[in-house]
């Protein structure tokens, strides 16, 4: 697959799961092999992002950016933006909004996602939330 056709993919991927909410279609970029910490296959994937959705009802993801390597590697830049009404991490609801930034490394065997490597701001989220101070005071 082309580096265009691999963006719009990922692009595809983004708007139908995370924005539209439809689960259903993890399947179509991650792989049964798929495996996280979370667990393994489309399904534990798709349980994350359930629960993303469960405590920012509003939650959007905007891609910035796709770099897509020749060895099967896409790395994602994009935000995520929601009102917590949920909850994260086990605390309470605090009804703020939050934008978190999130970098994904994908890696592909195919058409498929096998394996990715997540970097995010959840210190900037956490600080958003009211969890933690601070560090740098404006």
């Amino acid at each position: 697959m082309d580096a265009d056709a691999r963006t719009r993919q990922v692009m595809e991927f983004v708007d139908e799961v995370w924005n539209r909410r439809n689960y259903d279609a993890v399947g179509d970029l991650y792989s049964a092999d798929y495996e996280a910490p979370f667990g393994k296959g489309p399904a534990a994937k798709a349980a994350v992002i359930a629960k993303y959705h469960e405590t920012f009802a509003d939650l959007h993801v905007e891609v910035q950016e796709v770099v897509v390597g020749t060895d099967g590697t896409v790395v994602v830049r994009q935000t995520l933006r929601g009102t917590d009404v949920g909850g994260y991490a086990g605390h309470p609801p605090t009804g703020r909004t939050v934008s978190e930034w999130v970098v994904n490394i994908l890696r592909f065997e195919g058409d498929r996602v096998v394996s990715e490597f997540i970097g995010a701001d959840k210190l900037g989220m956490f600080i958003e939330l009211g969890v933690v101070d601070d560090p740098w005071p404006k």
